[in-house]
């Protein structure tokens, strides 16, 4: 698709279809529109009513498929059940259609990455202005979740990312399904992303990076609706699974998660799956000399934990990231 020659804001209905399927409650935040005439719209799928609101957004990167899958087995499950509903449930199914028809994380043509715009820009260019737009229809939710997918290049254990310093998101986080609460000290680029405008926000993600991985998107979307009991919106009874089926998290820190980088360029052939146990000095899997075959680096675990990350793009430079191993 192509790059945005104007656009719209406002709450307009879409209507009953969208692209054939029965929808409900669906209306646009922002509308993108393309040189060829047609619109891309920013939409957002309200279930149930009151004044407690949850956000939950994907699609914020074009890459992350599996956020967006999730997001619509919530809505699927949320439509037939939102009688049931104590409150209002917020989806926003692919916030960067642009991106996501393309399968790539920045935005077509300005090669813009959307998640370093925020709180973007009513008067800026158009991912900027989407930027803005967005953070003007959450603003008063009382919870945010956004949904990803896996960094590009790796298969990544499902996880909860929160901020280091909101022990209340932590603990809710706890109900997400994923094998770690990841309580994270905010870089130099958090600032500009969708979660950071939130403090209370909750990111899940997990899979492989730009692809759909079996198991990930039901065990995400198990999450996503475990975590909605807990905050009272849908009743336990609603629940499509007994609630001791969910995963029990481990909760590490920024101290407890350990990049291991190659130190020889080459071919990485990994010898480990996500979180596996592993011992230190273990090793992770090696790098190859592409024109000989000769083996020029065993990587190895600097401590024994478990496989947050592994790197599946086998094209490796020295300092290229190969895993993330966690300790608890």
């Amino acid at each position: 698709m192509a790059g945005a020659s104007g656009f719209h804001r406002g709450p307009a209905r879409i209507g009953n279809h969208l692209c054939g399927v029965l929808v409900a409650e669906t209306r646009r935040v922002i509308e993108i529109e393309l040189p060829s005439g047609d619109v891309a719209p920013v939409v957002c799928r309200r279930f149930g009513s009151g004044p407690f609101r949850v956000v939950i957004a994907a699609g914020i990167r074009g890459d992350a498929p599996e956020g967006i899958r999730v997001a619509h087995r919530v809505s699927s499950f949320l439509e037939a059940e939102e009688g049931r509903l104590n409150g209002t449930v917020d989806i926003y199914p692919c916030a960067n259609p642009l991106a996501a028809h393309r399968g790539t994380r920045t935005w077509p043509f300005f090669d813009t990455d959307l998640n370093r715009l925020f709180p973007g820009r009513s008067d800026g260019h158009p991912p900027a202005q989407v930027a803005r737009a967005l953070c003007d229809d959450i603003s008063g939710a009382q919870q945010v979740i956004e949904l990803r997918g896996a960094r590009p290049a790796f298969s990544e254990a499902s996880q909860a990312i929160v901020r280091h310093d909101h022990a209340e998101s932590a603990e809710l986080a706890s109900h997400a399904n994923v094998a770690v609460v990841w309580r994270r000290t905010p870089g130099p680029a958090a600032p500009a992303t969708f979660a950071h405008q939130f403090p209370g926000s909750i990111v899940l993600e997990g899979g492989t990076g730009n692809r759909l991985t079996p198991g990930v998107g039901n065990d995400l979307a198990d999450g996503v609706l475990n975590l909605l009991v807990h905050l009272k919106v849908l009743p336990e009874s609603g629940l499509p699974f007994h609630w001791a089926a969910i995963r029990r998290p481990v909760h590490v820190t920024d101290a407890e998660v350990h990049r291991v980088r190659a130190e020889r360029g080459g071919l990485f052939l990994p010898a480990s799956t996500i979180w596996s146990e592993v011992e230190a000095g273990e090793c992770l899997g090696e790098i190859v000399d592409p024109l000989t075959g000769l083996t020029r680096e065993e990587v190895r675990s600097p401590m024994a934990g478990n496989i947050l990350a592994i790197r599946e793009l086998p094209v490796v430079f020295p300092g290229t990231m190969v895993a993330r191993v966690v300790t608890a």
